[in-house]
């Protein structure tokens, strides 16, 4: 069929591009580029449905964060034969770093011999990063932090068999023992952490950048919506179809701004 949809011809198509240059402005082309790339060089995302993967890469863009995987910013795999938005760890440190009211923010893993003790009065963990690398032991679990330019500042620290327990609550594929936690289980770490401390604690303004990215990517691991749907949702469209059904996902994503 001569109007079939796909990822090349909706990058080519002019309503799709103005849809594209409503959001993002000056940046359209870059994205439509990186549209087109994503596509023809992961074998996995090419058969997807064109315009779910569309709207998962914009958005990534919508919140500025690059959905390069060499990035680590943001990701969007296959899962279940749905292309699925990620946000990486890096892509939530980043976009707290943007917005203006962090001095320093980061997650790392900790060492055996970093433990340094329970905090009587807040019940915290407290940790001696002095040691060398060889006196540390193992890896025993990942921490997180941050201070603003306020004063305020916070850290949350969680066991490996905290952060097993969660990644098998929220991802099947690791149930199976495979998928990103079992293949990178490091990075899947310390984006837990750095999600769940920015969550509960961070200053978030419902139309910030940092508040879209942590429920866009909505606390499972592989992509599986499991608590709330993100407010852009996904939609059906062709070419030739009417022009109001093309700007179906411009007003999507707009309203996640709104």
């Amino acid at each position: 069929m001569t109007n079939e949809l796909t990822i090349t011809r909706m990058v080519h198509d002019q309503g799709f591009i103005k849809q594209a240059q409503d959001v993002l402005g000056e940046g359209t082309q870059q994205f439509l580029s990186s549209v087109l790339t994503l596509a023809n060089s992961d074998h996995k995302l090419k058969d997807l449905d064109p315009v779910k993967l569309y709207n998962c890469c914009l958005m990534a863009a919508a919140i500025k964060l690059p959905f390069n995987s060499n990035l680590g910013q943001a990701y969007i795999i296959a899962y279940k034969g749905e292309p699925q938005l990620q946000i990486g760890w890096k892509g939530f440190i980043q976009l707290a770093q943007r917005s203006g009211q962090f001095k320093t923010i980061g997650a790392r893993a900790v060492y055996e011999k970093e433990i340094d003790g329970i905090n009587p009065m807040t019940g915290e963990v407290q940790f001696n990063f002095t040691l060398e690398k060889e006196g540390k032991g193992n890896v025993v679990g990942y921490m997180s932090y941050f201070l603003l330019l306020n004063g305020f500042e916070k850290n949350l620290y969680m066991t490996v068999e905290e952060l097993q327990r969660h990644g098998k609550r929220y991802s099947q594929t690791f149930k199976a023992n495979k998928g990103v936690w079992v293949d990178n289980f490091d990075a899947m770490a310390q984006k837990t952490v750095i999600k769940l401390l920015l969550s509960k604690f961070a200053p978030l303004s419902i139309d910030s950048d940092l508040a879209k990215a942590i429920e866009f990517d909505q606390a499972d691991s592989e992509g599986d919506y499991t608590d709330n749907k993100p407010r852009v949702q996904l939609v059906e469209a062709s070419l030739g179809e009417s022009e109001e059904d093309r700007k179906t996902v411009q007003k999507e994503v707009q309203n996640a701004n709104s």
